[in-house]
């Protein structure tokens, strides 16, 4: 799910904050807030907590209505193991203005990621049915991998559903074709598994993934010739792979 946060952690980051010299106008304290979360992302994204959490705490101070600063104040609580927290900014930053598809969508992961599944599919669904939210596709496609990873009863028609729709939206989306293909083999579907594999690597690269992925289905289908294929690859192009190392297994 870390991928859920990748629009969260790619602010540009800027060299320093504004210090007035006497009391900040509204569009002075909205400027440094600003200036003080692209940092605070910085410091999140290279694992240094301590003075994401001094500068997160400098922006809310400066504007507690931004919903960037909540946003990675949420993420930061969640790294430092304080569920409780990060869900009060998550709670502030739905509350604070327009319910944002980015905010939707990451609350949503959070709610996943505490096992709270049917609260999480309301606020992905919420976020895939704004027309303004570019990453539509995505929110569906995590709704659909959270499915399959926690596994509820109705998961499989559930998550075939949330596949579906997210290709429905954009129809070379990866991250669907490939879980349309991992749900497949999952319920197995040898050769349904194998025509979206198909449409899944006309649509992405190579990688140790896509070629395990690719060797199961072979695996399962009993097509010795293209598993000898695809290992030969992945020991090739990715020797030092997790994937290369399950082979031993």
């Amino acid at each position: 799910m870390r991928q859920l946060l990748c629009a969260l952690l790619s602010l540009a980051v800027v060299g320093c904050t504004t210090q007035p010299s006497g009391p900040a106008t509204p569009e002075q304290a909205a400027l440094a807030a600003s200036a003080n979360t692209q940092i605070a992302t910085h410091h999140l994204r290279n694992g240094a907590l301590e003075p994401a959490l001094g500068k997160i705490r400098q922006a809310l101070e400066q504007d507690p209505q931004s919903i960037d600063a909540q946003l990675v104040a949420a993420e930061l609580w969640t790294r430092l193991d304080d569920p409780e927290r990060a869900e009060r900014h998550y709670r502030q930053a739905l509350s604070v203005g327009e319910r944002t598809g980015a905010a939707l969508n990451n609350y949503a992961a959070f709610l996943c990621r505490q096992d709270r599944l049917p609260a999480a599919l309301e606020h992905w669904d919420e976020a895939a049915s704004n027309p303004l939210y570019d990453n539509r596709a995505m929110a569906l496609s995590n709704a659909a991998r959270c499915v399959t990873d926690q596994k509820p009863p109705s998961a499989d028609g559930l998550a075939e559903h949330y596949w579906r729709s997210a290709l429905t939206l954009r129809p070379d989306y990866r991250p669907a074709l490939g879980g349309m293909a991992e749900w497949n083999l999952a319920n197995d579907r040898v050769d349904a598994a194998d025509a979206w594999y198909s449409r899944y690597t006309a649509a992405t690269e190579e990688t140790a993934s896509t070629l395990w992925l690719g060797i199961r289905i072979a695996r399962a289908g009993d097509n010795a010739e293209r598993q000898g294929r695809l290992i030969a690859r992945l020991r090739g192009q990715f020797p030092e792979s997790e994937q290369a190392a399950r082979l031993m297994e």
